[in-house]
């Protein structure tokens, strides 16, 4: 039995069901004494998920990397000028998906710049041609940042945008964008940035909507452990009104090929503490993620003991983390079912929304 030493009053508020203060959440998340960090994140993880890890089937579709933003932690986006921007025509966007589809895919992730060409049309056209060509698939797509650019394109609320897409066929919101939400280091990575609030805002609408989605924090840069902390604070309430978050996702910053690459990568300290402090100040989200292109393979083994019940997804076409130089060649199916059970682990195959797909109704 682990003997708690310097967290055992938190310990006991853990083991009690007790909410942790912020005080808590800065202890936790400037420890060194990782092994009762682990152990108290570990406890939490097994009480709600016992050996389950979760993983998704899923292909991701950057239809665009033509972005009206210059975010300073993206080695991604590219302006209409450029010679290497491109927007996937609607027959390419149905064509990769069939075919990851029939390759046994199951879940669209549509994450894009933002263009200001393109209109709402474009994406509810993307949308039903996928839904009519793989009616099994669930599709999870457009950030909050997107969602609010294509309002403010159409000139009509982010309520309005959000039903037509999900008449279209949406199933689900990602947790991109939110990055950091302190406005000190939030005007220093992406000034142009919709802020933190007007995040929170968009995602309320979605789950007004009846839609689920993800919550992001892009940390390792220049924002401070206060500033973290105060992020997942945010979440926290943010999910007491709604409960509509289902996966809280850390992205640890790549620092290759952008304006921020003087920084240093984190650290497998930093991570882990990221990781387990999540768990335990996020008491009303029912998962925490770790992408596994966002850190060192090493890692993954060690983070489903310190939080972490969810591996993300194969992420086929995947490139804005590419771009970033993550340094991680990707799994496939076989290979993440081999790697969570190596880990001790029982591999759970899911969607975004944390259910199952009968696989046989994939494609059309």
């Amino acid at each position: 039995m682990q003997i708690f030493r310097e967290f055992a009053d938190i310990h006991d508020k853990v083991r009690a069901g007790v909410r942790l203060s912020a005080e808590d959440g800065l202890r936790l998340i400037r420890t060194h004494n990782l092994v009762e960090l682990g152990a108290l994140a570990d406890l939490v993880r097994k009480r709600m998920h016992g050996r389950k890890a979760h993983f998704t089937h899923s292909i991701n579709v950057n239809h665009t990397n033509i972005c009206v933003l210059t975010c300073k932690f993206c080695a991604w986006a590219k302006g209409k000028r450029d010679h290497d921007g491109y927007v996937l025509s609607l027959d390419e966007i149905e064509r990769r998906v069939t075919e990851a589809a029939r390759h046994g895919v199951w879940e669209v992730h549509i994450v894009g710049g933002l263009h200001a060409d393109l209109k709402l049309d474009y994406y509810e056209q993307m949308l039903r041609r996928i839904k009519a060509a793989c009616p099994g698939v669930l599709i999870q797509g457009f950030t909050a940042v997107e969602l609010d650019f294509y309002a403010r394109l159409e000139r009509i609320p982010v309520e309005n945008v959000i039903s037509r897409l999900i008449d279209a066929g949406l199933g689900g919101v990602p947790g991109g964008g939110a990055e950091i939400f302190a406005e000190r280091a939030r005007k220093l990575i992406c000034d142009s940035k919709i802020d933190g609030e007007r995040w929170l805002a968009v995602h309320k609408a979605v789950h007004q909507a009846g839609l689920r989605s993800n919550a992001t924090m892009l940390y390792g840069h220049v924002e401070t452990p206060e500033e973290r902390v105060d992020h997942m604070l945010r979440l926290r309430r943010a999910q007491d009104e709604t409960g509509g978050f289902l996966a809280f996702v850390p992205l640890a910053f790549q620092p290759e090929n952008n304006d921020l690459s003087h920084l240093p990568r984190t650290s497998g300290v930093t991570d882990l503490q990221v990781l387990a402090t999540s768990r335990l100040m996020l008491d009303n989200f029912p998962h925490i993620r770790q992408l596994w292109n966002y850190v060192d393979e090493k890692l993954i083994h060690v983070a489903l003991d310190y939080g972490v019940d969810d591996l993300g997804g194969t992420n086929f076409d995947e490139t804005i983390a590419k771009a970033a130089g993550s340094q991680e060649k990707g799994f496939t199916h076989p290979e993440l079912i081999e790697l969570i059970t190596k880990c001790g682990y029982e591999p759970v195959e899911v969607n975004s929304t944390y259910t199952d797909i009968r696989k046989e109704a994939l494609v059309a």
